[in-house]
C-alpha cells in the first residue's frame, strides 16, 4: 500500500487545503448598513410660512418612525433646556433671548425645520465565529495515478468532512484543531481503497496584512477500507504518520483583478511504518485573476523536494496547470483543475510523468 501513496503530491493543487483555514480566519465580515431613524413631522413649516418652533420628544414616549423620500430615516432626540439657575455666559450676543431656548444634546442648537437630529452609532460587527464546519468533495484522475514506470490511468473520489476550531489568542494570532475524516475510493483499483482520519493543531499568526505564518503539529492514519487485499483485514491501519509544519504564505495584489499567491511548507514527518518519514519542502505559486466577484482563473505551479529519512530516495515533483474557481453561493465554491505533473525520483520504480484532472466542491459553515 505504502507505494501508492505519492498519490499526495499530484492531488494537492485539487483545491489545496492551506487557502481554506487563511480565507476564513482574515475574511473580513459584511458590514451593517447605516440607519438613521427620525419622528414624524407633520407640517415643516407653519401657514405664515416661518418655521414652526422646535419639536420637543418625550423620552417616556418616542415619537412614531416614518421615512422621508429624501433624508431616509431620522429620528429625533428629545430637546435640552438648561436650568432656569443657569448663570449667563458673558460675551455672548443677544444673551437675553437665547439663554431659555430650548438646546439639543450637546448644548447643539437645533435646526429650524426638523428639530434635533439624533445620527445613531452603527451596530457592532456580527461576532466572527470560532468554529467552523467543512464539507467536501474532491475528485482526481491521473493517466499515472500510481506514479510507476507502467503508467495506470485511474480516478479516485474523496469526500470528507472536517471540524475547524480558531479560537482567538490575540489581535493577529489564532490557535487552531481540526480533525478530517475521508473516504478514497478507487475508480477502478477498489482492492485498494482507503480511510482517511487526519488530526491538525497549529498556531496561526497574520504577520501582515498580506503574510500569514502558521507553525503546527499533524497526525495522519490510514486505514484499509477493504477485505480484497489477502492478509490484510478491513479496518487494519497501514500509515501512521505524525509531522511538524512550518509554514509562510502571501497574497500579493498587483491590480485590482489580479493576485499573486504564494506557499511555502518544511514538513517533518516521523510515520509507521519508518521507510514513509521523509522531510518534504514544497512550494506552490498561484496567479489568480477575478473574471467576476464570483468566478477566478488561475495559472499555479507546485513544486515538492522529499528526502525520505530511512532509505536512500528522494523525490523532486512538479505540476504546472490551471484552476477554474466559482462561489456559488456566500460559503459554497467548486473548483476545477486540469494541468500535467512530471519529475524524477532516485527510486528506480517511481515515474511522476502523466496528465492529472481534478474537481472540488466545498462548502463552509461557521457554527458558533
Amino acid at each position: 500500500m505504502s507505494e501508492f501513496e505519492p498519490v499526495g503530491y499530484k492531488s494537492d493543487l485539487v483545491r489545496p487545503s492551506y487557502a481554506y483555514s487563511a480565507a476564513t480566519l482574515t475574511e473580513p465580515l459584511p458590514a451593517q448598513p447605516l440607519r438613521v431613524s427620525f419622528s414624524s413631522i407633520k407640517s415643516l413649516k407653519s401657514a405664515e410660512g416661518n418655521p414652526p418652533p422646535p419639536i420637543q420628544v418625550s423620552d417616556a414616549a418616542p415619537a412614531e418612525s416614518a421615512e422621508d423620500p429624501e433624508l431616509g430615516v431620522l429620528r429625533l432626540q428629545p430637546l435640552f433646556k438648561p436650568p432656569p439657575s443657569q448663570p449667563p455666559i458673558p460675551n455672548l450676543p443677544d444673551q437675553s433671548q437665547t439663554a431659555n431656548q430650548p438646546r439639543c444634546r450637546g448644548d447643539v442648537p437645533p435646526d429650524p425645520e426638523l428639530g434635533c437630529i439624533l445620527i445613531p452609532p452603527p451596530p457592532p460587527p456580527p461576532r466572527q465565529p470560532t468554529v467552523y464546519l467543512l464539507a467536501r468533495f474532491d475528485y482526481f484522475r491521473s493517466s499515472n495515478i500510481y506514479s510507476a514506470i507502467d503508467p495506470i490511468d485511474d480516478g479516485l473520489a474523496r469526500p470528507g468532512i472536517t471540524l475547524y476550531a480558531a479560537p482567538r489568542l490575540g489581535p493577529n494570532t489564532f490557535l487552531t484543531a481540526s480533525v478530517t475524516g475521508n473516504l478514497v475510493r478507487y475508480s477502478t483499483q477498489t482492492q485498494i481503497n482507503y480511510n482517511e482520519l487526519v488530526f491538525e493543531a497549529s498556531i496561526f499568526q497574520v504577520l501582515s496584512p498580506s503574510m500569514f505564518g502558521r507553525i503546527g503539529w499533524t497526525n495522519q492514519r490510514l486505514f484499509i477500507a477493504s477485505d480484497d487485499i489477502l492478509g490484510l483485514p478491513k479496518g487494519r491501519r497501514f500509515l501512521d504518520d505524525h509531522a511538524i509544519r512550518l509554514e509562510i504564505s502571501r497574497k500579493d495584489q498587483i491590480t485590482s483583478r489580479l493576485y499573486l499567491n504564494t506557499f511555502y511548507q518544511l514538513r517533518a514527518g516521523f510515520a509507521n511504518p519508518r521507510d514513509r518519514s521523509r522531510i518534504i519542502n514544497s512550494f506552490i505559486a498561484s496567479l489568480n485573476y477575478d473574471i467576476q466577484p464570483t468566478l477566478q482563473f488561475g495559472l499555479d505551479y507546485q513544486f515538492a523536494l522529499a528526502s525520505f529519512t530511512h532509505q536512500p530516495r528522494e523525490d523532486q515533483f512538479q505540476q504546472v496547470g490551471v484552476h477554474l474557481a466559482h462561489t456559488m453561493f456566500r460559503n459554497t465554491q467548486i473548483y476545477l483543475f486540469v494541468g500535467y505533473s512530471f519529475g524524477r525520483s532516485s527510486a528506480p520504480l517511481v515515474d511522476f510523468d502523466g496528465l492529472v484532472f481534478g474537481v472540488s466542491l466545498s462548502a463552509t459553515l461557521g457554527l458558533f
